[in-house]
């Protein structure tokens, strides 16, 4: 059996194929659509709203937490329940920069709530994340980690400075809410019992991941062949 530490590692490893195939079509997606306003806007209010759906859902997870949860772990998951909120803001001045009018914040939340194929944040309730911290870590270590890259790959590829500022910040971020995940991780997989139980789920996972980036980018042929490994 592996070791906790050594574990995780591997799964970091694993995963470059899911965020190298991520990037490429972010970047093929924001070169395409640079100045069709109409689909930026669109794209960024999704984002927007799947912001928002990250912040209640991690929110729900420290209102929940037993009595006797360590409150290191409480003031992590506390933190990143915040910078969920803060990244709500952020891409809420991002659409209301580009439309050039004020955001009717319960027009725009109940247009694209429904839109679960799109939504990362969708993965936590699939996978059970608010029950299963062994789950949640996971969760944490694959869908922020993916994130950090993409939102990364943005900040780059997107030339306005007043969008491509801030998801630098959300980038910035989300790597160190996958940090929480891999410290979590290291602490929960000292068993074979819980490395089975990830190794059971983890590339339907990064499947769902990449289907969510898909959705919205369409597939490009070189990032589906990089997928090929998690067959």
């Amino acid at each position: 059996m592996l070791t906790a530490k050594e574990f995780v590692a591997k799964i970091e490893a694993d995963n470059e194929s899911l965020f190298r195939a991520g990037e490429m079509q972010i970047k093929a997606y924001y070169e395409k659509n640079a100045e069709n306003k109409e689909e930026l806007i669109d794209n960024f209010t999704g984002r927007m709203v799947n912001e928002r759906m990250n912040m209640e859902e991690i929110s729900r997870e420290v209102a929940a937490a037993a009595p006797g949860t360590d409150p290191e772990k409480l003031i992590l998951l506390s933190k990143q329940a915040h910078d969920e909120a803060k990244h709500f803001q952020f891409v809420k001045e991002v659409v209301e920069y580009l439309s050039g009018e004020k955001l009717d914040m319960q027009k725009a939340v109940e247009a694209h709530a429904s839109r679960l194929e799109q939504k990362g944040a969708a993965m936590i309730k699939k996978y059970n994340c608010n029950n299963n911290p062994l789950m949640l870590g996971l969760y944490q270590l694959l869908a922020e980690g993916r994130a950090a890259r993409n939102w990364g790959m943005m900040a780059e590829v997107i030339k306005d400075p007043f969008i491509s500022s801030r998801y630098a910040k959300i980038a910035k971020d989300e790597t160190f809410h996958a940090t929480i995940g891999r410290m979590e991780l290291e602490k929960l997989c000292v068993t074979q019992e819980a490395q089975d139980e990830i190794n059971a789920v983890i590339n339907e996972f990064r499947k769902d991941l990449f289907a969510i980036t898909s959705s919205k980018t369409g597939t490009l042929e070189e990032s589906a062949r990089l997928m090929e490994v998690y067959a």
